[in-house]
């Protein structure tokens, strides 16, 4: 089985030139917390995770602490989080993406694409050969639907 056969296609990634306000908003709309990227030739350039996200709306006090115990004089409330997330909103959906992703291409075998998520990618793009388009991804339960009768 291929990579190709189970895949689902990407309906609406994310352009890296886009403000970032733009992913917000096809996050909280859709529930979804890890999108794909694309440049303006549909080239596959990340992803964009909610935990990169919320990663770049710490202060930057936080870059330098080591462990959630050290965080303890830390106060904020939800209006200097809204502020920061404010500021996020303009700069380019690109400059917070997860750049080293792990990809596959449609005929890549099936038992490659359950490895690369078993190695904490919990979603395996599948871009064309050569072009780097992005076609679709794999995901935990695309595997588990085709393996359980869903697809064949």
């Amino acid at each position: 089985m291929d990579c190709q056969s189970i895949m689902r296609r990407t309906a609406t990634p994310l352009y890296d030139d886009a403000p970032l306000s733009t992913a917000i908003d096809f996050m909280v709309e859709k529930h979804m917390g890890l999108v794909p990227v694309v440049d303006r030739n549909e080239v596959f350039v990340g992803q964009l995770s909610g935990d990169r996200l919320m990663r770049a709306m710490l202060p930057k006090a936080f870059t330098y602490v080591r462990g959630v115990d050290n965080v303890s004089y830390v106060r904020e409330s939800r209006q200097e989080l809204r502020e920061r997330l404010e500021t996020l909103r303009n700069r380019p959906v690109g400059s917070i993406i997860d750049r080293h992703v792990s990809v596959v291409h449609p005929e890549t075998s099936l038992i490659k694409a359950v490895f690369l998520m078993s190695k904490n990618q919990n979603v395996i793009p599948v871009v064309e050969e050569g072009s780097g388009k992005l076609l679709g991804a794999i995901s935990f339960f695309t595997v588990l639907d085709a393996l359980t009768g869903g697809q064949s």
